[in-house]
């Protein structure tokens, strides 16, 4: 959310209440009136507190952040379940070190990095043994020094957030941590903690699967009674469970420096948790049942960072702030009859009942942008997706946005198991079309992955997902895409938003290497924009009946291509795939033994020509007698379907798998998975090297 930072000042001293707060507090009262509720949704759970004050009890809790992590806000999380802990009596301390080593390798070329580390286009250089390859010895040093001040601290309980980017860190400083303070309680939570694939670190003492505020004083409790267990213990959300949001503590923010951060006028916040949404592909949506927060509480939360700590920068970070229309609108009217002067944005779905009136409402209340989660152009992937929206109401939403100055900031998931060729056309044509509608923001993400918590996930025969990894990454049952095409089409979406035309700048990921070493492109009128509508188009060039996948992987290119035509006019252009080059820029997650060269050329009446050259090379099967099968052959069973943490059941009820019931696949159909696994690998190999030339005329 880089463009918020053009609100950010340093903190001053507090602003002082106005003469005539009690009128504007009327005045906010009355104005949400018509569109809050005034009492909380049903069957929500309250938190047990039992205010006491601080340090009325003996347990001491430290809540630590390990890096990659936002760096915009302090961590709203730690802040909020470190006042739940306070509120209950219990002295608590939180320590970002996530903020401490961003700070620390600010001037990264000093250490030796060619890459901003916290750059979203790196992220999975904090994964895996890329970590522990690249950046863990040059943070060590920081993370040592801290757990010196950590054992000063003698905390009792201490508290790892994990997300699929910090797990390493986290992993290693529990580890360090156990070494030097082996009394003490260790807990992980987070996201990542759901995830039961992965060996789980010896060192925890508690996983928590779930909203953590009630969780975290159970195991402050236990550890205040002296209740100890020898075995790990996972404590879950009861799947139906959801809090109350409303009555909090405000978050406790005492332990961080604001000024360490990149906003330090701004805090996150929250307005509602879960989603109304259901999206196939998405995982956070089951992670919690949706409930909405009141205006009323989240107003007065704001008042009083507003008044008392300057704060007037906010960013929600629900799964989305209109899952409620009515109570949004209630907070909107309210900050706007309360007089604050507040900078705010969220995640949004696109909706059609937003309309013009909508949008001015939500500028004037103070909303600068909006994150949405656009996903794709194409209607027929937002219908298998369940987005429930159209492509028309999502350009009418940017454009009412950009009429009152609600930019958009966008996140789009390439290559989705459905998508098809004109569907990632029809995804370009939506961002050249809507180029100019105030998009702040081009987030594509790294391409689709299969998440154990989605619907998609728990059936994916549904999407013409195969039930075995290919080479560590999805690929569908006609072997028409893989992550070698998804590749082909993150680095197609790159060299596209690169090369838009537009009226105000807009923030893509940093991939600098791509322009650099990855494709060559002249235009022949540089300055030519050509307005566009939605086409249907036939872009199976290359017809040379060599396997599915190779067939469909080698006309990838054609889509680029006719969209920059259709686009900016004649061009000559030089594309490479090289599995070293394509390693360094995207990790394994998409890279692997492909390597092509296009050279393609095309005039302004649509005459073209193209030269290409592919080569394919399949890594043989690993098999060995004790172990037919094997995580490093090419094909490799991945089986979602006996997952028991609530995500998972919840996206499986919804996901309706034909082949096996809420228990998963039987240990019969488990081991057929295996089978079938193994002749796969005996009888498939796609490897290939391939030249084509060829011209012709696009009308």
């Amino acid at each position: 959310m880089t463009d918020l930072r053009k609100w950010t000042k340093e903190l001053s001293s507090p602003r002082p209440m106005e003469p005539d707060a009690d009128t504007k507090h009327i005045a906010m009262l009355k104005a949400i009136a018509p569109y809050a509720k005034d009492r909380v949704q049903k069957n929500v759970t309250e938190v047990s507190i039992i205010s006491l004050p601080t340090s009325t009890k003996k347990t001491k809790l430290l809540l630590l952040l390990l890096p990659e992590w936002a760096i915009m806000f302090p961590p709203f999380n730690m802040a909020r379940l470190s006042a739940v802990a306070k509120d209950a009596g219990y002295e608590s301390k939180c320590l970002d070190l996530n903020i401490k080593a961003y700070n620390y390798l600010r001037d990264y070329r000093s250490h030796g990095l060619d890459y901003d580390p916290w750059d979203g286009a790196r992220e999975w250089k904090w994964t895996g043994q890329n970590y522990h390859e690249d950046l863990h010895a040059i943070l060590e040093p920081l993370f040592n020094s801290y757990i010196k001040e950590i054992v000063e601290y003698a905390p009792d309980v201490i508290g790892f957030t994990t997300y699929y980017c910090n797990y390493e860190p986290v992993s290693w400083m529990a580890t360090e941590l156990k070494k030097v303070l082996p009394d003490a309680v260790f807990v992980l939570g987070g996201s990542d903690a759901h995830k039961e694939e992965r060996g789980i670190n010896p060192a925890f003492n508690y996983i928590v699967r779930g909203e953590g505020e009630d969780i975290i004083l159970n195991i402050l409790d236990n550890v205040e009674n002296n209740i100890r267990f020898d075995e790990l213990q996972i404590l879950q959300q009861p799947e139906g469970e959801r809090l109350n949001l409303n009555g909090l503590p405000t978050p406790d923010y005492s332990h961080f420096d604001f000024n360490e951060y990149q906003i330090p006028n701004g805090v996150n916040s929250e307005l509602s948790r879960g989603c109304i949404a259901k999206c196939t592909f998405c995982d956070e949506t089951h992670f919690w049942k949706f409930r909405q927060r009141q205006a009323l509480d989240i107003l007065t939360e704001l008042r009083y960072l507003y008044y008392e700590k300057g704060t007037d920068v906010v960013w929600f970070i629900d799964s989305l702030v209109n899952g409620n229309l009515s109570e949004l609108m209630g907070f909107c009217k309210g900050v706007i009859a309360a007089g604050m002067k507040i900078h705010w944005t969220g995640y949004c779905r696109c909706d059609g009942r937003m309309d013009l009136e909508f949008y001015q409402m939500l500028a004037d209340s103070g909303c600068v942008m909006l994150n949405y989660g656009i996903e794709s152009g194409s209607q027929n992937v937002l219908n298998d997706m369940d987005k429930k929206v159209t492509v028309a109401e999502m350009e009418q939403n940017f454009r009412d946005g950009a009429k009152t100055g609600v930019g958009a900031f966008t996140n789009w998931i390439v290559g989705f198991p459905t998508e098809q060729y004109q569907d990632f056309a029809d995804t370009l044509t939506f961002l050249w079309r809507n180029r100019n509608n105030n998009i702040v923001n081009i987030s594509p993400g790294f391409g689709f992955s299969l998440g154990m918590n989605t619907i998609a996930g728990q059936n994916p025969e549904r999407f013409n997902i195969l039930d075995h990894k290919y080479l560590d990454g999805v690929i569908t049952r006609d072997f028409r895409l893989s992550k070698f095409h998804i590749l082909n089409r993150m680095k197609s979406f790159f060299i596209f938003v690169q090369n838009l035309i537009t009226d105000k700048p807009i923030v893509i990921p940093q991939r600098p290497n791509i322009p650099a070493y990855h494709y060559t492109l002249a235009f022949d009128d540089p300055t030519l924009q050509k307005e566009i509508e939605y086409e249907k188009f036939n872009y199976n060039i290359i017809q040379d009946n060599i396997s599915p996948f190779a067939d469909s992987l080698m006309n990838e290119m054609f889509v680029l291509f006719r969209m920059l035509w259709r686009t900016r006019g004649g061009f000559t252009a030089t594309v490479k795939y090289d599995e070293d080059l394509d390693m360094g820029e995207f990790g394994d997650r998409n890279a692997g033994p492909y390597w092509a060269d296009h050279k393609f050329t095309i005039d302004h009446d649509g005459n073209w020509s193209a030269d290409c050259s592919f080569k394919f090379v399949q890594p043989p099967a690993v098999v060995t007698h004790k172990d037919p099968y094997h995580p490093h052959s090419p094909f490799y069973a991945q089986d979602y379907s006996r997952e028991t943490v609530n995500a998972a059941k919840r996206a499986k009820k919804l996901a309706k798998p034909k082949h096996w019931g809420e228990a998963g696949r039987t240990h019969e159909q488990f081991m057929a998975l295996r089978t079938e696994e193994r002749m796969l690998n005996e009888t498939i190999d796609f490897s290939f090297e391939h030249k084509w030339s060829g011209a012709g005329k696009w009308a």
